[in-house]
């Protein structure tokens, strides 16, 4: 069934098309077309004309036959995408989370996603969920550490909690991983073999594509480049704690160097809005980042020689920005990679984690020989379907501060 199955979710085909391209015999695959009708997995969409003889039956993937959930939990927002087994986005949502802390915050983003799950589900069983979180996700055990931003979440087994809480198999992934997987497979991306994701937010991140696959590292930690040493001495105790590059590169750096006319320090919807007046000061901090995102880039295009750089994240993805890391790049390199924005915008990395819940789900069910969260032999998801309407942004429940 898993060679059949790799071929119909790419789209619909004949028994006689699956035939063909998998070399089975036509009885074979009849039989294993019926055994995938009865499980609900496929469905019959009609005929396709042919010149001489009878019209060939078509099937595609039944999209009712499950539901896989996708999030991705920041420092002040989760968000989250349910999509269908076809990979089709049945709702996509984003709430505020800044205000909660300890055992509240794992009790309300499970408590949101069920309400989801609930509304926009139409009776589908969820069969996989995937969240992104910063922090180090160990490959072996997949317990999260280095999680400075979300202190809740440490030293916990949460996928276990996410399986009791939501009644499916659950994977976590660090946020940078999922982004560039999103990246790669519906955004500025698509199609690259060797690429790299630069999130610039509350932290600095790294996902890394190499050779066509995701480079997670022996321990989990590949591309968490937020304690390179540059911008700040990488020996003193903070820059040891929470890195070098990250204490001058982090949005919280950036906007404690920009103080609005009146000398306060500004957040960064102000920050964006300078830039966008032409403000000397704002003007002065584009180019530090630009600096020191250039620096970060030349590190990765030295080790790694990438075909692109994708920049993403809430400071990333502030006009200027890339244009700034671009200059910054130029200056020292005399063959710079392609600084790219980030295709999906903030969305790359609750599409990334999609994308793994898919994997996971086909893996689960058709090739259990895989781990779950294995993607030695990815799926070939075509790229997601959204349709409007299937939700937004969402504050706080009541009660929930």
């Amino acid at each position: 069934m898993n060679s059949v199955m790799r071929l119909l979710v790419q789209g619909a085909r004949s028994r006689s098309d699956l035939a063909r391209e998998t070399g089975l015999s036509k009885q074979t695959v009849s039989e294993v077309m019926r055994t995938l009708e009865d499980l609900g997995w496929v469905r019959n969409i009609g005929t396709r004309a042919g010149g001489m003889g009878r019209s060939a039956v078509l099937y595609e993937v039944e999209g009712r036959a499950g539901m896989v959930l996708g999030m991705d939990i920041g420092a002040s927002r989760f968000r989250i995408e349910l999509c269908d087994a076809r990979g089709t986005a049945l709702a996509s949502r984003e709430m505020r989370t800044e205000h909660l802390r300890g055992d509240r915050l794992l009790a309300e983003i499970l408590g949101y996603s069920r309400d989801t799950i609930a509304e926009f589900g139409g009776g589908r069983v969820l069969r996989l969920a995937c969240l992104a979180t910063p922090g180090v996700v160990h490959p072996g055990t997949g317990h999260l550490t280095r999680v400075s931003a979300l202190p809740a979440l440490s030293g916990i087994d949460l996928a276990g909690a996410l399986e009791q809480g939501l009644g499916c198999t659950a994977l976590v992934e660090n946020d940078m991983n999922a982004a560039i997987l999103g990246e790669r497979w519906t955004g500025s991306a698509r199609d690259l073999d060797d690429v790299a994701y630069i999130g610039l937010g509350t932290g600095v991140g790294q996902g890394l594509i190499v050779g066509g696959r995701l480079l997670r590292g022996a321990t989990g930690a590949a591309g968490e480049v937020a304690s390179l040493p540059i911008g700040a001495d990488s020996l003193e105790p903070d820059s040891v704690r929470r890195g070098a590059l990250e204490r001058v590169l982090g949005l919280q750096a950036i906007l404690a160097a920009y103080h609005d006319p009146a000398g306060t320090s500004a957040g960064l919807a102000a920050f964006t809005r300078a830039l966008e007046a032409q403000e000397p000061e704002a003007l002065e901090v584009l180019s530090r980042i630009g600096c020191l995102s250039g620096q970060l880039i030349l590190s990765v295009q030295a080790m790694l020689d990438p075909q692109a750089v994708v920049m993403g994240g809430m400071l990333g993805l502030v006009p200027g920005v890339v244009e700034a890391a671009r200059d910054g790049l130029a200056r020292r390199s005399s063959r710079p990679v392609p600084v790219l924005p980030a295709g999906l915008g903030l969305r790359s990395t609750v599409t990334g984690a999609c994308y793994l819940a898919l994997t996971g789900m086909y893996n689960q069910t058709f090739a259990p020989q895989l781990e779950t969260r294995s993607l030695d032999q990815p799926w070939p998801l075509p790229p997601p379907v959204r349709q409007a309407g299937t939700g937004g942004a969402i504050p706080l429940r009541a009660g929930a501060v």
